[in-house]
């Protein structure tokens, strides 16, 4: 055994736990001079973090010249050590000590950002792509308390991540959190495309779309209108309950989907039963999630993240007991200081949920909360003056800020506000039927003023139970890939009003046509789709040509909500004839229908995104080709998700490109049961 070995198992050995925890001092181990006659075995080897914590110590007590052989020594050893686990510990203990990182400058940044880009190398050493995975994590850390630069740490991020598929595993699916975290402190930097780019493999789509949700709740809190944050929190709500219906065990998504259904539902006609449905819902996933967290280690980004979900917590409890009280016929008729108690807490809850303090976070309670409590007041006179004489009688209540808050609250609303109810400016009636408002906004005040109020209920619930069941059964996959295509079609200079709806419409039925082709067996689907399957029934081969396959996609487009505007072999486009033209008034699509027997690639099909977009020359600069891909071979089809994408055909003088989005179905494909994998490949 070494003898700076020897000297480390002796200290260990009579270290109380604090010690054991802060690490050996140099004196621990014999001696500044020991200490430097061993600094290269302790960087080269498992002890690395120990060499760390000792020079932490001793810049503490000798300053920054004394201690500069050590911090040689340190970086030595980061650039060279391939011990992951030694490597790991080396970068907690760094972030434990930002003094000492402070004191290794810019020489660490360099350092750890190479060890991070080696990931791009690592190839099949796992070692080296989990010593990025830390290098990564430790940058993030530097970066948040502005140790490192922040520029250079996004920079290398963003690159990393442009092809995360190319990437080790090990390294990337640590990715995702760490952008995330990062796009919360700088979320101008472009990090959530690369967020979204790892939405495309199977092992960090999850994390990332959690990341995308945070991302959206976020935005959601830095608005000041009732109306925009309900939606963006809707949006948020979408997204979570996507990724819970693609992973149902993801407590985190689960977490924050109740706390935001309790916030949106309190308004709610039902809110008496809503929120405390979520809140049942939060209890038990929150002790869940605490059990399988107990006693894990948390990295330092993370710290805030559970105080985070700590606030919503608690705020969802405070809604609770306050929504209790909130149905519109309840008389009130309990002890009325416990329900002014419950209202108050809620409706001063930025006061009350110790975390939730920040500005962003405050804005939930001012523009989400304490509204519907002073609605609930106003829906009912007899309310307010149970306020009042709890001001007057109630000593407690009487010195209470929120009470006296809440009372100069209403009587500001009360002389503001029109008389007339269910007027538009009357917002209290846009909160309690939010999604009648959201859904007729230009005819929702006459229909406030024109029906009845438990009729109104009904329809909002009606609304409410509609999202839910959508939320419900929600394909994550089938979301992720309309969220990619719509961004890159966003960027046209055509999106525009009656126009991107409309070609939404169409894109949404041709990729429903895509799952059917996928899906549809040869006895299901009968003759009419043999040009799917290799042989027919017979074993001959099957005859297929464009008609039939151009043919069958408009006999399923006929019985969409597209049925009155499909016209088909349309002569005069683009001084040619256009498969299938989709009509919308003067704003027309071609849909280009192809067979493809030799290469069906992106590169392959690309031959044929000129015809289509040649189609739209008069019109808006969006197309679609749908490809029969007779070259699949006996491993079987490319999944759906990976055979849409969009091509840009620009062509000289030209300054926008038309976007043609590709369809490749797969046809003459053998029957599932004899399928066989492809070979594995060698390796090199």
């Amino acid at each position: 055994m070494h003898a700076i070995d020897e000297r480390l198992a002796s200290w260990a050995a009579s270290a109380s736990r604090s010690q054991l925890r802060d690490g050996p001092t140099v004196d621990d181990l014999g001696g500044i001079d020991r200490v430097l006659a061993a600094a290269d075995d302790l960087a080269s080897g498992p002890f690395l973090h120990h060499l760390i914590q000792a020079a932490a110590h001793h810049l503490d007590v000798a300053g920054s010249e004394a201690g500069k052989p050590l911090r040689d020594a340190i970086l030595t050893g980061l650039r060279a050590n391939n011990n992951h686990a030694a490597f790991a510990s080396a970068t907690d203990a760094l972030t434990t000590y930002p003094a000492l990182a402070r004191e290794l400058g810019t020489p660490l940044a360099r350092i750890l950002l190479t060890r991070f880009r080696d990931a791009q190398d690592a190839e099949d050493d796992p070692a080296l792509a989990l010593i990025a995975a830390e290098a990564a994590d430790c940058l993030v850390q530097l970066t948040l308390a502005g140790i490192t630069s922040a520029a250079r740490v996004l920079g290398a991020m963003d690159e990393a991540t442009e092809d995360p598929a190319a990437l080790p595993e090990a390294f990337v699916t640590r990715l995702p959190r760490l952008l995330g975290v990062l796009d919360a402190h700088h979320p101008g930097a472009g990090l959530r495309e690369a967020l979204e780019r790892c939405l495309m493999l199977d092992y960090t789509c999850r994390d990332a779309a959690f990341e995308l949700a945070l991302g959206d709740l976020r935005q959601a809190l830095e608005q000041d209108q009732y109306a925009p944050m309900v939606e963006q929190l809707r949006r948020t709500q979408r997204r979570l309950a996507e990724l819970i219906a693609l992973d149902p065990e993801r407590l985190d998504a689960q977490l924050y989907h109740a706390a935001i259904n309790a916030v949106l539902g309190l308004s709610a006609p039902d809110a008496p039963t809503r929120v405390p449905a979520a809140a049942a819902t939060l209890r038990d996933v929150l002790q869940r999630y605490r059990s399988w967290r107990y006693r894990t280690r948390i990295p330092g980004w993370a710290q805030p993240r559970q105080s985070d979900i700590v606030a919503w917590s608690e705020l969802t409890v405070l809604l609770e007991a306050a929504a209790t009280h909130m149905g519109h016929d309840d008389p009130w008729f309990g002890e009325g200081h416990g329900i002014l108690t419950a209202l108050l807490r809620a409706y001063t809850a930025h006061n009350t949920v110790a975390v939730l303090t920040g500005n962003s976070a405050a804005l939930v309670v001012d523009t989400l909360v304490a509204p519907v409590i002073e609605d609930a007041f106003l829906q009912q006179e007899h309310r307010q003056r149970i306020l009042r004489h709890a001001l007057d009688h109630d000593e407690e209540l009487r010195s209470d800020p929120a009470a006296q808050q809440l009372h100069a609250a209403l009587l500001q609303r009360t002389r503001t506000d029109d008389p007339s109810p269910g007027r538009a400016s009357d917002q209290g009636k846009a909160r309690r039927w939010q999604l009648l408002a959201h859904q007729l906004p230009n005819d929702f005040a006459n229909l406030v003023d024109q029906t009845p109020e438990h009729v109104l209920d009904r329809l909002e619930l009606a609304l409410r139970t509609h999202d839910d069941v959508r939320a419900s059964i929600a394909d994550p996959k089938y979301s992720r890939l309309m969220d990619r295509l719509l961004r890159q079609l966003q960027e046209s200079h055509d999106w525009l009003p009656r126009i991107a709806v409309e070609f939404t419409v169409l894109l949404e039925v041709t990729i429903r046509y895509a799952y059917l082709c996928y899906d549809i067996g040869r006895k299901m689907g009968g003759s009419y789709t043999e040009f799917l399957r290799r042989r027919d029934k017979d074993g001959k081969k099957q005859k297929v040509d464009e008609a039939l396959f151009h043919q069958h996609y408009r006999e399923v487009l006929t019985y969409s909500a597209l049925f009155g505007v499909v016209h088909s072999e349309v002569i005069d486009k683009g001084g040619g004839r256009a498969d299938i033209l989709v009509s919308f008034g003067a704003v027309q699509f071609n849909v280009e229908c192809k067979i493809e027997e030799e290469d069906a690639s992106e590169a392959g099909l690309r031959h044929y995104v000129a015809q289509a977009a040649e189609y739209q020359n008069t019109n808006a600069a969006f197309a679609i080709l749908l490809a029969l891909d007779k070259t699949v071979g006996s491993e079987g089809a490319v999944n759906l998700f990976d055979s849409i994408w969009i091509e840009p055909v620009r062509r000289t003088g030209e300054r926008g490109p038309c976007l043609v989005v590709i369809v490749r179905i797969p046809g003459g494909r053998e029957n599932p049961n004899l399928l066989r994998p492809a070979p594995v490949p060698e390796p090199k």
